[in-house]
């Protein structure tokens, strides 16, 4: 049985078009820990955060989105023996100057894979202090 696709516009339901990331919330066993390397590795800022009663952080750069909320949490990372991965659950960051990301995972010395997907975009991944794994490639605009 074929499936008819439509040959006008794409026009999402109301309420489902997705207009950016806002954040990404992550959970970390040590907020303190995670903040610190947000903010070596992507010079974020701490930025104001309602009183939750679990505790955390908002960084990122006033006014810009996406930010990162780290999450004080019981919930289990994956681990700081998790492998670097992009085929597991993982946050994708395209930055304005791919080279001066790589040297800064360097400078900071973050152990981190580079390798081209196929059609020869480059991606380089890194796991943060809790095993999450982060990506980053080249700005598209």
């Amino acid at each position: 049985m074929a499936v008819q696709t439509s040959r006008g516009p794409i026009r999402p339901v109301t309420g489902t078009h997705v207009f950016r990331i806002q954040h990404e919330g992550i959970a970390t066993a040590d907020a303190e820990r995670s903040k610190d390397f947000y903010c070596r590795v992507f010079g974020f800022q701490v930025l104001p955060r309602p009183a939750f009663t679990s505790g955390g952080y908002w960084l990122g750069t006033p006014g810009i989105f996406p930010q990162i909320h780290i999450i004080q949490s019981q919930m289990q990372p994956p681990g700081a023996a998790a492998p670097i991965s992009p085929l597991g659950r993982h946050t994708c960051f395209e930055v304005v100057d791919y080279d001066a990301m790589k040297a800064t995972l360097e400078r900071e010395g973050i152990k981190y894979v580079e390798n081209a997907q196929p059609g020869g975009r480059v991606q380089m991944l890194c796991n943060d202090p809790d095993g999450n794994t982060l990506e980053f490639q080249p700005a598209t605009v």
